[in-house]
C-alpha cells in the first residue's frame, strides 16, 4: 500500500504542460491589454500637452499685443513658424482697424504636423479715450 501511494504522490508534484500554457496564455493577454491602455494614455498625455503649449503660446502673444501702446499697433496681419520640440507652430497676429479710436486683434495659432490639435484663436478689442494721435513731447 505505501508503494501505491508514493507512486500516486510522484505523479502529482508539479504543474502539467496544458496549465502553464494556460498560464502563459492569461498572463500575456492581460500584458496586452495592459500596453494598448499604457499606449492610450500616452497619447492623450501628449495631446494635453500641447494644448497646454499652445494656450501659453496664445497668452503669450496675447499679452505682448496688450501691453503695446495703442499708437504702436498697425493694421496688418504678422506671422511667424516657431520650430521647437513641445509644440511647433505658426502663430499669426492681425490687427484690423475698426475706428480711429479702436483696432480688433486677432490671434491665431495652429500647430504643425498634429492634426489631433486644432487652431485656437482669441479676438480682443483695443481702444483710446480721447485724441488717438501720440502726445506730444514739451520741454
Amino acid at each position: 500500500m505505501r508503494q501505491a501511494r508514493s507512486q500516486w504522490d510522484s505523479h502529482r508534484r508539479g504543474f502539467t504542460l496544458v496549465e502553464v500554457l494556460v498560464t502563459i496564455t492569461l498572463i500575456s493577454t492581460g500584458i496586452l491589454v495592459l500596453g494598448g491602455m499604457l499606449l492610450r494614455s500616452a497619447r492623450a498625455a501628449e495631446a494635453a500637452s500641447a494644448v497646454s503649449y499652445q494656450t501659453a503660446a496664445m497668452a503669450s502673444e496675447v499679452g505682448r499685443l496688450d501691453a503695446l501702446p495703442f499708437t504702436a499697433l498697425a493694421a496688418g496681419t504678422t506671422c511667424d513658424t516657431v520650430a521647437v520640440a513641445q509644440l511647433p507652430r505658426i502663430r499669426c497676429s492681425i490687427v484690423a482697424n475698426i475706428s480711429a479710436k479702436a483696432k480688433r486683434v486677432t490671434v491665431r495659432v495652429a500647430a504643425i504636423g498634429n492634426p489631433l490639435i486644432p487652431t485656437d484663436s482669441v479676438i480682443f478689442e483695443r481702444s483710446i479715450s480721447g485724441d488717438a494721435a501720440p502726445p506730444l513731447k514739451t520741454p
